[in-house]
């Protein structure tokens, strides 16, 4: 299925929405999607309209589905795996993606869902149970793509920034809260020129490092899907975190000021 490469451009390129400091939000993950969809192949659309019919065959429909869903308690079992906390992570001196097989996290996650899709793939659902599953292991999986590109969610200190207090013009937030929805708010208000420079290193996000491929243990995926990187994904959104979203960290700056202007007009570089 290949709509990982769309998701990841566009959470890369831009810090999106969010309704809590926890998960990006409606906005964020409903651009990300639609984005997604015109990236899919004739015979995944299929699928995906299949699937998703409750929601008109839109991946941007369902992108904000495992965030309703997960304080039901059905659904606990989800709620580590919006995030990557890398264990030696310290921003903005040292940022460090370290991966571990098997961890409760995103990237971990992701794998797990692609996964299940291949299998699906394979074996096509013959009862309404497992298709109902399949339903849900696409959403989770659209929108776990979006969170791993959101610096925060890659960022262990102060539980990913949700603990770092900051002022945003006349507002107190925290600095997880700006990525997720300040920064994006504003920028839409301001300007929808999206980064346009940044799409000329598209190509570098589309296929793994073969040497990644070769030590993944998730094996059985990458052979079958050779566009899913998300460690190195997380690793590229990680090294954000210290070379701009925790530099000169401060609970008295105001980050609606000189920080937005530079992370909206240097986007393209950093992301």
């Amino acid at each position: 299925m290949r709509f990982t490469t769309p998701i990841a451009i566009v959470a890369s390129m831009l810090a999106l929405n969010a309704n809590t400091v926890q998960a990006w939000g409606a906005v964020g993950h409903t651009l990300t999607g639609q984005i997604a969809q015109q990236y899919l192949t004739s015979t995944t659309t299929s699928v995906v309209n299949t699937l998703l019919s409750d929601y008109e065959g839109l991946l941007g429909n369902v992108a904000s589905w495992a965030d309703k869903v997960r304080f039901l308690s059905q659904y606990k079992w989800a709620t580590p795996l919006h995030f990557f906390d890398p264990q030696n992570d310290n921003p903005p001196e040292h940022c460090e993606a370290q991966y571990v097989y098997g961890g409760q996290d995103s990237v971990n996650a992701l794998f797990n869902m692609t996964s299940q899709l291949v299998k699906y793939k394979k074996t096509p659902p013959k009862t309404t149970a497992a298709t109902k599953h399949q339903e849900e292991v696409l959403k989770f999986f659209v929108h776990w793509m979006g969170d791993i590109h959101q610096p925060l969610h890659d960022s262990t200190p102060l539980r990913g920034g949700n603990d770092a207090p900051i002022k945003w013009g006349k507002k107190k937030s925290n600095l997880h809260s700006m990525w997720d929805t300040l920064i994006i708010t504003a920028y839409l208000d301001d300007t929808l020129n999206l980064a346009k420079t940044y799409w000329k290193d598209v190509s570098t996000w589309t296929v793994c490092d073969p040497s990644l491929l070769q030590k993944n243990p998730w094996s059985d995926v990458v052979d079958s899907v050779k566009t899913l990187c998300p460690i190195e994904w997380a690793s590229t959104t990680n090294t954000l975190d210290c070379s701009y979203v925790w530099v000169d960290y401060s609970s008295t700056r105001d980050y609606s000021t000189d920080y937005f202007q530079n992370v909206t007009g240097k986007s393209s570089n950093y992301l």
